[in-house]
């Protein structure tokens, strides 16, 4: 099982990327491609967070933020209101400082403009945790299966998106200073 690819296949084509293109404002070609980096990114700074103090609590918070609502279960619904589910702050606590350089990175890669980039991730974040949700449903979120779990996921993500990986690289390349202070890039790409 792969997350990623598996959320692209549901997301990243036909009628639900149409929806998610309309509702960034974005063409579909530029929001396809935006997805197949963001959620790799999405799933490598979870992986990131879960091995670190707290990390397992506070995805287990944006998960409980969610409530009964997974995205999932009614998909159009969600991708015709996105906003309602809280994916703008979610992101923000996830990625950080990171949050406007991996939006810069993906525009230039997308041609998308940051701002659609940011909406993009929003809407991807509570798919990802909603997929997890999924996953641990009527199960207790133990710190070692979600922290394995995430790793894994997070390996299988890059390995699948040349352009995540190398996104992180150029990253790490252009801003040393922020990515070594925050050490998060380097972790998450094990670069």
């Amino acid at each position: 099982m792969d997350i990623v690819s598996d959320l692209m296949k549901q997301v990243g084509t036909g009628d639900n990327l149409s929806l998610i293109s309309r509702s960034v404002g974005g063409d579909e070609k530029g929001v396809q491609s935006a997805l197949g980096m963001g959620l790799p990114v999405i799933m490598g700074a979870l992986s990131n967070s879960a091995s670190k103090p707290g990390g397992v609590e506070m995805i287990s918070g944006m998960l409980g933020q969610m409530g009964g609502s997974n995205p999932l279960t009614n998909l159009g619904g969600f991708l015709g209101s996105p906003a309602a589910s809280g994916g703008s702050g979610m992101v923000s606590s996830l990625l950080g400082s990171q949050l406007e350089p991996v939006q810069n990175a993906i525009s230039q890669k997308t041609g998308l403009p940051p701002a659609v980039v940011g909406k993009v991730l929003e809407i991807a974040m509570p798919i990802v945790l909603g997929y997890i949700g999924n996953m641990f449903a009527g199960k207790k979120v133990d710190q070692q299966s979600l922290t394995s779990l995430l790793g894994e996921q997070s390996r299988m993500a890059m390995a699948a998106s040349p352009d995540a990986a190398g996104m992180a690289k150029q990253l790490l390349g252009s801003d040393q200073a922020t990515a070594a202070k925050s050490g998060l890039l380097k972790k998450l790409f094990g670069k």
